[in-house]
């Protein structure tokens, strides 16, 4: 288990310091990625998060075919990991 957060908050630097993953998105997966115990049972979800943040593009949506994920999916995702919860 600790290696997937290890990998989400080492992607999410990666993405937010050279990428264009703003910091209004990286905050909430920081938060995700240092607290694995918060999220325990919910790894499929922090997998799919993983996967989104390592193919984040500001463009995503742009032209005929979707070819990464944006903004949106990543906040569909953390929405997702916050009501599974309850």
């Amino acid at each position: 288990m600790g290696q997937l957060f290890t990998d989400l908050e080492q992607a999410t630097r990666e993405q937010f310091e050279k990428g264009d993953l703003p910091q209004w998105l990286a905050d909430p997966v920081f938060q995700v990625a240092r607290n694995p115990a918060e999220y325990a049972g919910k790894e499929y979800l922090v997998e799919i998060l993983l996967d989104q943040i390592r193919e984040y593009d500001v463009y995503a949506e742009t032209g005929c075919c979707k070819w990464a994920y944006d903004h949106e999916d990543i906040a569909r995702t953390l929405r997702w990991l916050a009501e599974e919860g309850r």
